[in-house]
């Protein structure tokens, strides 16, 4: 079963989002240099660093995913425990809900499917199945659910109850982590913008030509001045990125 805090990317999409990003690096420094081989080396070592963040963002919303489908497993077991059928009916009425909702090859049906086959054959208890799961997801929310369950486990007929108050408690963050992401959508998309607007007047001011901007790409000076911009662009990216990231 996959461990969701690592990347699970394939070597060939590792090799194909490195091609990508060496081709926007490359591309990026040649509207600021104008020297293909310098724009080239240098674009392909930054293509390491952009891969890596690319390969990072996968796993968050790999992760993000996974808790959204965590609350419709929780959803649905808590409805089934309340009317009455055991935890393990429970989970096999969980499963056939979220077949409905998710394809068979997705995250919260593959460990729900792997939890009720191996409770059922490999006579594993499911407490530590669920501690299995929480660790490998690495979410806190499935941690905290995975060490109710286990102190409560055969011990209280409330679960359906439990499942429900986690069920809210995970839908009330993920509003809040909605509400945030709309109130800062304007301001991303503002910086974004501020972000590709060097570019556009560097291209457009090379398409016009002049004394300015050959001095730009073929001075020394020229070529400090490029560098600085572009030193300034990666910070603005990096502060703007790590800013918009938020998690409640």
């Amino acid at each position: 079963m996959p461990i969701y805090y690592k990347c699970n990317m394939t070597l060939i999409e590792h090799i194909i989002a490195y091609i990508v990003c060496t081709i926007i690096c490359t591309a990026l420094l040649y509207v600021f240099y104008h020297l293909l081989l310098v724009s080239l080396i240098l674009g392909a070592a930054l293509a390491i660093y952009l891969e890596r963040i690319y390969a990072a963002s996968t796993v968050r919303k790999r992760q993000r995913n996974l808790r959204l489908q965590f609350r419709m497993f929780l959803e649905s077991m808590s409805v089934a425990c309340r009317s009455g059928s055991t935890e393990v009916q429970a989970l096999n009425s969980a499963l056939e809900d979220l077949k409905i909702s998710y394809r068979e090859d997705s995250d919260i049906v593959r460990e729900i499917s792997n939890i009720i086959r191996l409770y059922n054959y490999g006579n594993v208890k499911l407490r530590v199945l669920f501690n299995d799961f929480a660790e490998r997801s690495d979410l806190e929310d499935v941690r905290s659910f995975a060490a109710i369950y286990e102190v409560i486990e055969g011990k209280s007929d409330r679960i359906g109850d439990i499942l429900t108050e986690t069920s809210d408690i995970i839908g009330e963050k993920i509003e809040i982590e909605q509400e945030i992401e709309t109130v800062i959508s304007s301001a991303k998309s503002e910086t974004n913008m501020m972000l590709i607007l060097p570019v556009i007047i560097v291209v457009a001011m090379s398409a016009m030509g002049g004394e300015l901007m050959s001095a730009l790409f073929t001075t020394s000076t020229g070529h400090l001045a490029a560098t600085a911009s572009l030193a300034l662009f990666a910070v603005s990216y990096i502060m703007a990125t790590k800013v918009s990231n938020i998690n409640v």
